[in-house]
């Protein structure tokens, strides 16, 4: 069992070390993720119904 303890003891030891963001940089953070999500599945969404359009003209 002691090979869990150090474990946990190093886990503890390596959690005292992170920088955790503020709460100002999270919010920009997660702001800049759900805007670049937002634009990346947008231009998705017109590449498909480019394509799915295309391939009806197509196909008739």
């Amino acid at each position: 069992m002691s090979w869990l303890t150090d474990y946990l003891r190093n886990v503890y030891s390596e959690m005292q070390k992170v920088n955790w963001p503020s709460r100002d940089e999270l919010i920009s953070s997660t702001f800049i993720t759900l805007v670049a999500t937002v634009i990346i599945a947008s231009f998705i969404f017109a590449a498909d119904q480019v394509i799915s359009t295309a391939l009806e003209i197509i196909y008739q």
